[in-house]
């Protein structure tokens, strides 16, 4: 458990009040970044460190071990680096650092996967549906609108009514970073 007393959380709360206000980051990514400074911080602590200004290059690495050795997968210590980095950046941008530590520490690569593509035969058996069924008609129509717009589950579902223009045959869609 971290510890809320830590000297370390005034500087993390005013970036995380930064990251709402100023840069208007969604809830989740707000969320995301939260986590994983509170790990972080936890993390830091153990370590002795009371003050960010005391983090060093090697410090910032024996993190990302620690991380790893903890089960932490590529793509989450990246993403884990990513916060601190941009926390750090945050800093020295307002003037609280000289340098930041993080810059340094490469984040690990991870291997992207392809997805898979779908034959005809799939398609059409996904897009065979039973016309009595209100809910498979409504199932249907948000595929064929996800697969015909390009969209991300997330804006998919992210749609109202407001947001469709049947006359135009238009969608409004609010994408990442709205």
């Amino acid at each position: 458990m971290t510890d809320s007393r830590s000297s370390l959380w005034p500087q993390v709360n005013t970036f995380l009040q930064y990251l709402r206000v100023e840069r208007q980051l969604s809830a989740k990514t707000q969320e995301s970044y939260q986590r994983q400074l509170t790990t972080l911080i936890s993390m830091a602590s153990e370590m002795g460190l009371a003050e960010w200004r005391q983090l060093e290059v090697s410090q910032v690495r024996s993190l990302a071990t620690r991380s790893k050795r903890k089960g932490l997968k590529a793509a989450s210590l990246a993403l884990r680096l990513s916060a601190l980095r941009s926390f750090l950046d945050w800093l020295v941008s307002i003037g609280q650092l000289d340098a930041n530590a993080a810059r340094g520490v490469p984040a690990p690569r991870h291997g992207r996967h392809l997805p898979k593509n779908m034959d005809v035969d799939e398609v059409d058996h996904l897009l065979d549906i039973d016309t009595h069924d209100p809910l498979a008609l409504r199932d249907r129509a948000m595929l064929e609108v996800m697969y015909g717009a390009g969209l991300r589950l997330a804006e998919l579902v992210g749609l109202n009514c407001v947001d469709v223009d049947l006359r135009g045959g238009e969608l409004r869609v609010v994408g990442k970073g709205n």
